[in-house]
């Protein structure tokens, strides 16, 4: 059975139907070319999943009964975690998104730190948050997902490092304790724990943004004696942390 994102700003939905319009209706009938009494799995990135019956396709819209719905969670991480990623450039945000959706992340936002390369101008190109949010859908999609991953609106370094939550770290190439011993040093992660990671742009960080971001709490952490591209490290930091706190609860 296919298992279709019914994304809410194309799907109204009720407790016994749902009509399908937009982006989301094109794919259904242009794509995949269903029809009337098709069945397809839905998912609404809330932790929902709905049996889909088609009951008419035409004009511009769906209208669809739902056979079933329930709540599920399987697939996702146990404690909430924020990716602040300095914004890379060209098109490495659209890669990092797509890759660090699949592993869990619960929401990422874009970061203006010093050594980004565009303005907050530039990186609010019409369009641009409209595409990461696709990239982030279908990634959750793919990786059997109940949440889809969120795409935070811009914001500059020094004030998300004031974001409270309940663990902190930030990656540094300069930073000597490993990713393990810093884990270690957390407070405990419980289920539901919001626990925020940093990672740098090309050139990562300054020591000035370092010094503040431990004054607010976050932990230095070191990826290893390499130095990886910022769309590598994104997701080797995202999976390493994933590992380790996921086998400490």
């Amino acid at each position: 059975m296919k298992r279709i994102y019914l994304d809410p700003g194309d799907c109204l939905t009720d407790k016994h139907a749902v009509n399908i319009k937009g982006n989301t209706f094109r794919y259904l009938s242009k794509v995949l070319r269903m029809k009337e009494g098709d069945i397809f799995s839905g998912f609404d990135g809330a932790g929902f999943e709905h049996t889909v019956k088609i009951l008419t396709a035409g004009g511009e819209h769906i209208k669809a009964s739902l056979l079933e719905s329930k709540k599920v969670s399987g697939a996702e991480l146990p404690f909430n975690m924020l990716l602040f990623q300095s914004i890379p450039k060209k098109g490495k945000m659209d890669s990092i998104i797509r890759d660090v959706a699949q592993l869990g992340i619960k929401k990422i936002i874009p970061v203006l730190s010093e050594r980004v390369i565009c303005s907050l101008t530039s990186c609010r190109e019409k369009g641009k948050m409209k595409r990461w949010e696709k990239i982030a859908a279908e990634s959750s999609r793919i990786a059997g997902r109940q949440m889809v991953t969120e795409i935070g609106d811009f914001i500059r370094f020094e004030d998300a490092v004031k974001i409270k939550t309940d663990a902190s770290v930030i990656f540094w190439e300069q930073a000597t304790a490993s990713l393990r011993e810093i884990v270690k040093n957390l407070p405990e992660v419980k289920s539901g724990s919001s626990v925020k990671i940093f990672v740098g742009p090309e050139g990562g960080y300054t020591e000035n943004e370092v010094s503040l971001a431990k004054a607010c709490g976050a932990m230095p952490a070191s990826m290893g004696r390499r130095i990886l591209r910022v769309e590598t490290a994104s997701v080797i930091a995202a999976a390493l942390i994933i590992y380790e706190l996921e086998n400490r609860m």
